[in-house]
């Protein structure tokens, strides 16, 4: 049977599925302060990426026929050595450290999304692209959020909507391809943390096939300033424990 542990798993990772079915980002931002609640902040960063995997594999299937495959590679081969930087990161820094980057950088993306001004053009894409990936593969590996840096990159390069959700969708998918091995050769993955993915998986996937029907429904607008509260107000609960 499983404990209120797995049962909070269960439920904590439909809305974080909901969320990114929705609006494309925040699932695992917003899920994340909850699992700390739950569990070692160095378990809930490994839970947090397999879920991710599962996140991104229901979405880059929705998506992929859409991939920009000519600006993938520099993405993906950059990645690599971000995840291994990551790796090293993750097993050095303690778990107050690990959760106050948490916090600031879920402030930051909140800034960034208040702020941001999306513009079409680029000088050395390809080369900007790299330190995209290399910065994904790091806070991927790091603390589970991958998505701002590639995220930037996508929006200021002025992709189309669907181009931007199929090429990070791939490229999610086939990076943390790359993370969950790192992590599991370095026994990340304990019998609790895939217990509880056994039970967020199935979470995920309910949340995302809830968020498509009813997505028409709702306002993308309002929808993203509840979820900028709710991330900020995350961060905030991340660096008050960090400090605590």
């Amino acid at each position: 049977m499983p404990g209120m542990t797995e049962m909070c798993v269960f439920l904590v990772w439909i809305a974080g599925g909901f969320v990114s079915g929705v609006s494309g980002i925040g699932g695992a931002m917003m899920a994340f302060p909850f699992l700390v609640l739950l569990m070692p902040v160095h378990d809930a960063i490994a839970l947090t990426c397999i879920l991710n995997m599962v996140m991104d594999l229901c979405l880059a299937s929705l998506h992929f026929r859409h991939c920009n495959v000519r600006v993938l590679w520099p993405m993906l081969l950059a990645s690599v050595p971000g995840s291994f930087v990551g790796l090293q990161i993750l097993e050095i820094c303690s778990g107050p450290v690990l959760q106050g980057a948490v916090g600031i950088l879920l402030l930051y993306y909140v800034y960034w999304q208040k702020t941001f001004r999306a513009r079409r053009g680029m000088a050395h894409p390809r080369a900007m692209g790299a330190v995209a990936g290399f910065g994904s593969g790091l806070l991927g590996t790091a603390i589970a959020f991958d998505g701002p840096p590639v995220g930037a990159y996508g929006l200021c390069m002025g992709w189309e909507p669907r181009v931007l959700l199929g090429t990070l969708g791939v490229f999610f998918v086939l990076r943390s391809s790359v993370t969950l091995l790192l992590q599991g050769m370095a026994g990340f993955y304990t019998p609790q943390v895939v217990t509880c993915a056994l039970y967020g998986a199935p979470g995920v996937v309910l949340g995302t096939c809830i968020a498509f029907p009813v997505v028409k429904h709702i306002s993308q607008q309002a929808f993203r300033k509840v979820l900028l509260c709710v991330i900020a107000v995350a961060g905030l609960v991340c660096l008050v424990r960090a400090l605590g």
